[in-house]
């Protein structure tokens, strides 16, 4: 073997072994940015949960309360004397239809009843 193509030999491994360095660090690199937003995007899910607990917690009806009793302020409960009912004719009040299951139409068996062995609970409507 010559001596030039035993150095160039070693160039293109010697090139090759820095591509391949090059290409494990790029691996490398980009593992550790994907965990980094991961961790990211964990502390924000939090932050998230932390900031929607507070708005409901703010929103609720305790907080108002206790905020409309503490401050000065002008506002008041509603008094039963400051509350107007109205009265609607019977012919705009609908009645709610109750759906029946088909099971609930049938009949039950005297001897299933009086046994209490049924397939499913089912919930009956009040007579």
């Amino acid at each position: 073997m010559k001596l030039s193509q035993f150095f160039k030999m070693i160039v293109g491994i010697t090139f090759l072994s820095l591509i391949y360095i090059h290409m494990q660090m790029k691996i490398f690199d980009l593992a550790y940015q994907v965990k980094k937003r991961e961790q990211l995007i964990r502390k924000l899910n939090e932050h998230h949960g932390n900031l929607t607990y507070n708005i409901l917690k703010l929103k609720s009806a305790h907080n108002l309360g206790y905020k409309l009793l503490a401050e000065n302020s002008h506002m008041q409960f509603m008094d039963n004397s400051q509350i107007v009912k109205v009265e609607t004719p019977q012919r705009f009040v609908k009645v709610p239809e109750v759906a029946l299951s088909s099971a609930a139409k049938k009949k039950a068996n005297p001897i299933l009843s009086f046994l209490s062995l049924r397939s499913q609970a089912e919930a009956k409507p009040q007579e």
